[in-house]
């Protein structure tokens, strides 16, 4: 099962924030989350949640979002939708000023709701995947939905291949698209990652844009690229 929770915080002090906020969020919501589940929740393989911030409009305000990928994490989505408030290092109290609904889903409930074949892939966080060992942002699509490929075989026992993935995606047409890099700030560390976006028209074959749709849409809950739950891949597939 697929879960996902959205609530805006405002955070008078962000200024102050030395890190991108959403590792700030990340370090909050483990305060409240009990020890053993914290612990277990970054022992795993593949880390079954995701967290990402966006700025909101109203000026010091940020939209979060919070997803599990399975029910051995759905602690996370539970806490976060039962705060009032996230004490942020550096920055003191964020009062969360809107709340949203927990959305329980899976693929099998998913697919037929997504129609048509034009599609714009946003890439709305910095999204980065390792090669040779080392973090890069490149703009090599592809490279970036490697971890959702692991997460799906993982999590929903799937067997995808990347390689199979990969020739798939190349059938699509491409239209507009528009990549920028951003160095992704982590307690001092800093990571290149990828925004931006690129508008797609899936393949003819329907089991070709099953497959796909399929990756993009599970990437919207698990993140693309690594350190998801750290704010960075965050990913909205949307139809255009």
């Amino acid at each position: 099962m697929l879960r996902q929770y959205d609530f805006t915080m405002k955070i008078p002090e962000i200024e102050k924030v030395y890190s991108e906020i959403a590792v700030k969020v990340h370090g909050a919501f483990m305060y409240h989350i009990p020890e053993q589940d914290a612990r277990r929740l970054h022992e795993q393989k593949y880390h079954p949640f995701s967290v990402y911030c966006v700025p909101a409009a109203e000026k010091n305000t940020v939209q979060t979002r919070v997803s599990s990928l399975h029910e051995s994490c759905d602690v996370v989505v539970n806490t976060a939708a039962g705060l009032d408030s996230l004490i942020i290092k550096g920055a003191g109290k964020a009062e969360i000023i809107q709340k949203g609904e927990i959305f329980s889903t899976s693929l099998e409930e998913l697919l037929p709701r997504t129609s048509g074949r034009k599609y714009r892939l946003l890439f709305l966080t910095p999204s980065a995947f390792k090669t040779a060992g080392k973090e890069t942002g490149f703009p090599d699509v592809t490279m970036h939905f490697i971890s959702v490929i692991r997460r799906m075989n993982e999590f929903e026992g799937e067997h995808l291949e990347f390689d199979d993935f990969r020739k798939i995606f190349y059938h699509c047409r491409f239209g507009e698209w528009q990549f920028r890099q951003y160095d992704y700030n982590i307690s001092g560390i800093h990571v290149s990652g990828m925004t931006g976006h690129a508008d797609i028209v899936l393949p003819d074959d329907a089991a070709e844009q099953e497959l796909l749709k399929k990756v993009f849409l599970y990437a919207s809950f698990s993140g693309t690229g690594g350190r998801t739950g750290m704010g960075m891949g965050g990913f909205f597939f949307q139809k255009i």
